[in-house]
């Protein structure tokens, strides 16, 4: 490496030195942020304090996800969004599954929904646990915040706390089993129904051949039974 190519090297490596230590000092609040030329990869599970530049383009940023359970908090700057940990919901007699790994439900971001996701049975079959909440603290004794600021043509990211508590589950396996749920109650609900009225239709027509009536409520799950 000759002198000149010696010192466009290091003329290189202390401008991308230069742009990281810039896109990492700015705060949220700033009347104005830096433009980077270089913008990060998206993080699901940004913790400790960290600030990110993302592209306006990427879907996760613009809907502000995270695997962490967030939601959205008062501000005094309308311009920034800011978002508080929910911590975890575990299981009380900190039960493990077959798999090796124990109960980190995900919260519900609304209030009423998480106050009646508190103290129901633990879903390990083998538990007699209930669920707890584990509360975020790890921002100074409060809950870990998240900030997102759409500035120019990025958005940028802040992340204050380290949160003290495991990950919850991710925000698609919630969904999933939240759908499977609701698929069950359903077609309890249905069964019931459909017997109902199959026990009036044969009370009031003892005969079904010379009854014109047709079922309607229930009718997949009749023909199932």
């Amino acid at each position: 490496m000759t002198l000149t190519e010696g010192s466009a090297y290091l003329s290189s490596v202390q401008d991308g030195r230069d742009d990281k230590e810039q896109r990492h000092t700015w705060d949220i609040n700033d009347n104005i942020l830096p433009k980077s030329k270089q913008l990060d990869d998206f993080q699901e599970w940004p913790d400790e304090n960290c600030r990110y530049i993302y592209n306006m383009d990427l879907q996760e940023s613009r809907r502000h996800s995270s695997g962490w359970a967030m939601r959205n908090t008062n501000n005094h700057n309308a311009m920034i969004l800011k978002k508080s940990c929910l911590g975890v919901l575990v299981c009380s007699q900190d039960c493990i599954l077959e798999d090796g790994e124990k109960i980190h439900m995900r919260p519900a971001i609304c209030d009423k929904a998480r106050r009646k996701q508190i103290g129901k049975p633990c879903p390990n079959p083998n538990c007699s646990g209930v669920l707890e909440l584990m509360s975020c603290r790890g921002h100074c004794g409060y809950p870990v915040t998240h900030f997102w600021r759409h500035f120019r043509s990025a958005i940028y990211f802040q992340a204050k706390g380290t949160h003290d508590h495991p990950r919850p589950e991710q925000k698609s396996s919630a969904e999933a089993r939240r759908k499977i749920r609701a698929v069950k109650h359903h077609w309890k609900s249905g069964t019931k129904t459909c017997i109902e009225q199959s026990s009036k239709q044969s009370f009031l027509n003892p005969d079904p051949v010379s009854s014109p009536k047709k079922i309607t409520a229930g009718k997949e799950i009749c023909l199932l039974l």
